[in-house]
């Protein structure tokens, strides 16, 4: 995939990218580190595209229910 040029403030708006993320769950890799960190973000990523879990923060990445909602989506998306 093609890296994707957007502005600073676009990849830290809340609204934008859980827009993005619910459409493409990868877009996830483009949001900035603080919406990584974000919960109810990487959850709507993961449900879209479990391997969205590959750019969460490393704290959801151990957070069951965020790993449990990747899994249900991709059995793969173990990082």
């Amino acid at each position: 995939m093609a890296k994707v040029a957007a502005p600073e403030e676009l990849k830290g708006d809340r609204e934008v990218v859980i827009e993005a993320v619910t459409q493409h769950g990868r877009a996830l890799r483009f949001a900035s580190e603080e919406l990584k960190h974000d919960r109810e973000v990487v959850i709507e990523a993961v449900r879209q595209n479990g391997g969205a879990l590959w750019s969460a923060s490393e704290a959801l990445k151990r957070d069951r229910e965020v790993v449990v909602e990747a899994v249900r989506q991709n059995g793969d998306a173990l990082p």
